[in-house]
């Protein structure tokens, strides 16, 4: 089994490790695929996958050559494309090979963290299915009965604006450069979304976070 994000420039990433599972939340129930064991599964009649999330571990150089890591990259590397995707709102192909997985998606959320002492990275996605929306005019409805297909730009609002933090960022001087003042740094601090990942210290950001910005 192998997990694949291509965008329609031909650009692909294989993640280099398996996540343990992948979910889909359907229009009518979620179902969970294990992906390292594979049961029996089946997709619903009548319903189409509109959310697909799973998460997992970017391993650092020093497991590369590791038996359970493939096509290895840099976790930092990837990190930089997931984020680049997300924020351009890139539709891209997500191919799961062994499973119904083949759906154009765009990312919705991207979180990572750094952890332990090899380089490894933690993160979790999210994805929305991007669809074709199909119009029909009152029209066409009563003469030929066909219809015209404009695809969507995008199902969602635009995503919120980030910042990658690099060595020597503070809240402080995040908040100067993105909210013209520094004593705003308690704004970004206090979004859910960045104490998580933060912690019970607001100086103890550490590169590699992306964290999210006040509109």
């Amino acid at each position: 089994m192998d997990f694949y994000l291509t965008d329609e420039t031909g650009k692909r990433l294989h993640f280099p490790m398996n996540p343990e599972r992948i979910t889909a939340v359907t229009a009518a129930r979620i179902q969970t695929f294990e992906a390292i064991e594979l049961g029996e599964y089946a997709l619903p009649r009548g319903t189409v996958l509109t959310r697909i999330t799973f998460d997992g571990l970017l391993p650092g150089e020093t497991r590369k050559n590791t038996v359970l890591v493939k096509s290895w990259r840099d976790p930092g590397a990837i990190a930089g494309d997931l984020s680049a995707w997300r924020n351009e709102g890139k539709k891209l192909r997500l191919l799961v090979t062994e499973t119904p997985f083949n759906h154009d998606v765009y990312i919705q959320t991207f979180e990572h963290t750094w952890e332990g002492g090899h380089g490894d990275m933690r993160y979790s996605l999210e994805l929305v299915q991007a669809r074709d929306i199909l119009i029909r005019s009152e029209g066409e409805a009563k003469s030929n009965g066909e219809a015209k297909v404009l695809s969507a730009s995008r199902p969602l609002p635009p995503p919120p604006k980030t910042h990658t933090v690099v060595k020597g960022d503070t809240l402080w001087g995040i908040a100067k450069k993105h909210l013209q003042n520094g004593a705003r740094h308690p704004e970004i601090y206090n979004i859910p979304e960045n104490k998580k990942l933060i912690g019970p210290d607001p100086n103890a950001i550490k590169p590699g976070q992306v964290l999210r910005l006040p509109v």
